[in-house]
């Protein structure tokens, strides 16, 4: 009676490991891409809004107020001092208004009723705890 005959185990290994480093290679290649994609080039950060399929961009050094519509009436937001926060919301329980002030990218306030999301886009400075030239 004969053995059964036991697969070639390095052809396995071979293709499995192909796989897996094809695998890490595209795992990378999205993060470092989402990192790219997350902050602006020139570092300045900036107050992006979305009210449904709209989009509009304010620089944070600028002190303003902006309204916008939704589906159930108004959101106003207030961009002073280098923060943005929910300054007034027709939404009933007005949990975007006590999310109070961010200020840092990759920050955001949203006003899920009134479809309104404001986020903060940038890149953090050193002294921020962004990435420097040495740990770069």
């Amino acid at each position: 009676m004969t053995q059964p005959r036991q697969p070639d185990t390095i052809f396995l290994m071979k293709r499995t490991l192909v796989g897996d480093v094809a695998i890490l290679l595209l795992s990378l290649l999205i993060i470092m891409g989402s990192f790219r994609s997350y902050g602006d080039i020139n570092g300045k950060p900036e107050v992006h809004v979305r009210v449904g399929d709209q989009a509009f961009i304010y620089d944070l050094s600028v002190d303003t107020f902006a309204t916008f519509t939704g589906p159930i009436g108004e959101t106003t937001i207030e961009i002073a001092g280098g923060k943005v926060h929910v300054h007034d919301s027709d939404c009933r329980n007005k949990v975007c208004i006590s999310a109070g002030w961010v200020s840092k990218p990759g920050q955001w306030i949203v006003c899920l009723p009134n479809n309104v999301f404001v986020m903060i886009e940038g890149r953090l400075t050193a002294e921020e705890g962004g990435v420097d030239e040495v740990a770069f």
